[in-house]
């Protein structure tokens, strides 16, 4: 019962964040939003996003090939349509309990999201131009 009750209200919560976006930025077009993944695993990182997702916003790779994390997200910030607040209500929404430690704009694999890392060890990808919630690594990745 609980668990239906966090779903709903987690499910309420991202509508909220969606709609503060979709008024406070201009409209576009949106394709289907693919559900959140989350990755327990434990696989070690390869550099392969696993398992990919793709995001509202695309971004061309080479345009930022050999730009150092900042400069990546300053040149990239023009392309967000979400605020980084949003982006963290968003992860908050979806992992109560939780505080933010640091937040993030980057190119994961050509899809331009929001890397918000929790204070419960979970990283949320946000969709930097929906608030849709694309991934979340718990964090448990239990490296020997």
């Amino acid at each position: 019962m609980k668990l239906n009750r966090f779903v709903v209200m987690a499910a309420i919560a991202l509508l909220a964040v969606g709609a503060m976006s979709a008024i406070a930025t201009p409209s576009f077009a949106q394709g289907p939003t693919p559900p959140a993944q989350t990755d327990v695993s434990g696989a070690p990182d390869n550099g392969i996003q696993n398992p990919s997702y793709t995001g509202s916003v695309t971004v061309d790779q080479a345009a930022t090939a050999g730009m150092s994390e900042a400069d990546e997200a300053a040149a990239l910030q023009g392309k967000a349509t979400l605020s980084a607040a949003n982006a963290e209500a968003a992860a908050l929404a979806a992992n109560p309990g939780a505080t933010v430690v640091k937040t993030e704009l980057d190119n994961e694999n050509g899809a331009l999201v929001y890397s918000v890392e929790l204070s419960s060890g979970a990283d949320v990808k946000v969709d930097a131009g929906n608030g849709a919630i694309l991934f979340t690594d718990s964090g448990a990745d239990n490296e020997g």
